[in-house]
């Protein structure tokens, strides 16, 4: 069977860190940490995740924080960080090329074509849902860095929180799929994304919060604007 829509769809969000490793007469090896997930939105062409995910990244200097990466089955390309949402806990990422420019045309196209749609309404309580992610960052990494795929269902339809929307999911979570698309299963169309559990970002559980396609939908059209 191929695989569910939502599982192509995602990357890991990660940094390169650099270390000194005399042992393999290298004057720096590359380390992966895996932060969290990120996901393609095919008809945009943006990458989102969590504001959460690469927080610590923003005007901390690059000897600390290491390169900011994104993969795809252990292939990784550098990115940054092009737009914030703080309030809404999302942030668009952009991918550059070896000359330090954004990727774009076919480039981007074919990134962006496995990608998701956004959906135009909120699904129904206890209506299956799907999710894929990095869930415990490195430690769940097989060869092939490959996400992990759950399913949970809707437990509230929309919760108000503030000026934030929010849907509220039954399912497994774990640090880690923060940032990890929420679909309406067998489709395509994405109704959130994990942003947290019920009292932290990233806490395991049962239940937790993906924030609303609709503030998916702003942060996307603000990236392209």
């Amino acid at each position: 069977m191929p695989n569910p829509l939502v599982y192509d769809a995602v990357r890991a969000i990660g940094t390169f860190k650099p270390k000194f490793n005399p042992g393999q007469s290298r004057v720096f090896s590359d380390e992966l940490v895996v932060m969290g997930t990120g996901f393609w939105l095919r008809d945009e062409k943006v990458l989102i995740t969590c504001a959460h995910v690469i927080q610590n990244l923003l005007g901390a200097p690059l000897e600390l924080t290491g390169l900011l990466v994104v993969g795809k089955t252990g292939n990784y390309r550098r990115a940054v960080i092009a737009n914030v949402d703080i309030e809404h806990d999302l942030a668009v990422l952009v991918l550059i090329q070896d000359n330090g420019q954004p990727v774009s045309d076919s480039d981007l196209q074919a990134e962006a074509s496995s990608g998701l749609v956004l959906t135009t309404s909120y699904p129904n309580v206890s209506a299956p849902v799907a999710y894929a992610g990095f869930p415990l960052g490195n430690q769940l990494l097989n060869n092939l860095h490959s996400p992990t795929y759950a399913q949970g269902v809707i437990g509230i339809q929309q919760r108000q929180v503030g000026r934030r929307k929010e849907i509220q999911i039954s399912g497994p979570i774990a640090g880690g799929f923060s940032g990890s698309p929420i679909v309406k299963v067998g489709t395509d169309e994405v109704v959130g994304i994990v942003s947290n559990g019920p009292t932290a970002p990233g806490n395991q559980g049962n239940i937790f919060m993906g924030v609303s396609w609709e503030h998916i939908k702003s942060i996307a059209a603000l990236a392209n604007s």
